[in-house]
């Protein structure tokens, strides 16, 4: 099996100023031609981290790649220590220098002197045209082993992976077909994902991982054997179907959006302590226009009743934050846009404002399918920020659902922790 290892050098990374969005890219488009990362490191601009750490990694590698430390300052050191390494000397590159300059140019922008730095590359290394850089990629091959060192910055080092390492890889490398799928579930820990799964037998050249998120798990299975891939999909799938709602790039949002765009039917939101956050991520997707009316911000109770309709009594005897208000908010609202279906969250985002009885973090959510009202109460953890978005995925969730199984329940008195 083809051993491929990837070396992130960059300080800001390690610091956390900068996300290592790289080993993302370049661990998924290798495992999408069956060649995944055997290692990775993540280390410093230092020439001795990169010199051992290469010599570690290209001693136990078929391939190695670098990204990061090609630019012209002098904190970019990678292109010194790979001359060095490989024992070649920096030899100056009359057509990269060209190109640099005619980048300038293009751009209107007076060219450094230091750039100049960038044409100079280790002798025998090809050279990887940066159509949206001045650092070229560099390639290197010797004893049967391919070295390549990239930039850093991903929108340059992305088209040399999928323009140029990719191809080559396939047509110098053995490639086995490689079979991957991401199941995603919602409202269930990875804890007691976990334990459900724990009976699963998982045969040889397959792999599951669990991958937490906010409020959801995602479980990735992948594997060479196409048989044991589809076996282990289809146990998982018959031992957790319920918390189920999609699959590899599936969203909540997205199938919500894909059923209401489908079904022709309308939508309408009043939201409290979202504060217009449902209704603006409703409208992130192009063509909403043609199933969502409209919806009210309700933040004041003043608004409640003047707008929602929402009686006094009712904000009097059990508040804002409260199972009766949110059925009458999801009543009126749809009845005031004249919609199919309607949403309609209240609660306490945080960080104040909670009682013993109403702490911070209860939240109804109200769903109406043609009149039929399912009114639920959670208790989300959480910055205020965290509760808000977990209250809006669950209140589009709940309608997914709805939609998907058409069993509606009259207010439904039922609190869930999450």
């Amino acid at each position: 099996m083809t051993k491929i290892g990837l070396i992130t050098i960059g300080n800001e990374i390690l610091l956390g100023k900068t996300i290592n969005t790289n080993l993302g890219f370049i661990g998924e488009q290798l495992s999408l031609i069956g060649l995944p990362l055997s290692q990775s490191a993540t280390i410093r601009d230092n020439e001795q981290d990169i010199w051992h750490t290469l010599n570690k990694m290209w001693s136990e590698s078929d391939v190695v790649i670098t990204t990061g430390g090609l630019g012209p300052t002098i904190d970019d050191l990678t292109k010194k220590t790979i001359a060095r390494f490989f024992h070649k000397d920096l030899v100056f590159r009359e057509e990269i220098w060209q190109k640099i300059q005619n980048l300038f140019t293009l751009r209107n922008l007076t060219i450094p002197k230091i750039n100049r730095t960038q044409a100079f590359v280790p002798q025998d290394f090809i050279t990887i045209d940066n159509d949206y850089g001045t650092a070229p990629g560099l390639h290197y091959n010797i004893e049967n082993k391919d070295f390549f060192a990239l930039p850093g910055v991903p929108s340059e080092m992305k088209p040399m992976i999928v323009n140029y390492i990719i191809p080559f890889l396939k047509t110098h490398y053995p490639i086995r077909p490689f079979y991957q799928k991401t199941i995603r579930t919602f409202r269930i820990s990875e804890s007691a994902l976990a334990e459900k799964l724990s009976d699963i037998e998982i045969e040889d050249n397959v792999e599951i991982a669990f991958l937490p998120q906010l409020g959801k798990v995602d479980i990735r299975i992948y594997g060479f054997s196409q048989q044991n891939f589809h076996k282990a999909i289809t146990s998982i799938t018959n031992k957790i179907s319920d918390y189920i709602y999609g699959y590899n790039d599936d969203t909540i949002l997205r199938l919500v959006h894909n059923k209401l765009f489908s079904s022709k039917l309308t939508l309408s939101i009043a939201e409290s302590c979202t504060g217009g956050l449902i209704q603006s991520q409703i409208t992130s997707n192009p063509g909403s226009s043609n199933y969502f009316i409209g919806g009210i911000v309700s933040y004041s109770n003043e608004v409640k009743k003047n707008l929602l309709n929402v009686k006094e009594d009712t904000l009097e005897k059990y508040g804002a934050v409260s199972e009766e208000t949110a059925f009458e908010m999801v009543k009126n609202v749809r009845q005031l846009f004249n919609s199919d279906l309607a949403i309609a969250v209240t609660g306490i985002a945080g960080p104040s404002g909670g009682t013993k009885e109403k702490p911070v973090g209860l939240v109804y959510i109200g769903i109406n399918i043609k009149g039929e009202i399912l009114v639920k109460g959670f208790h989300f953890s959480g910055t205020r920020i965290q509760i808000q978005n977990k209250t809006a995925e669950n209140a589009l969730y709940l309608l997914l659902k709805k939609q998907q199984f058409n069993s509606t329940q009259e207010n439904t008195d039922f609190t869930e922790k999450h």
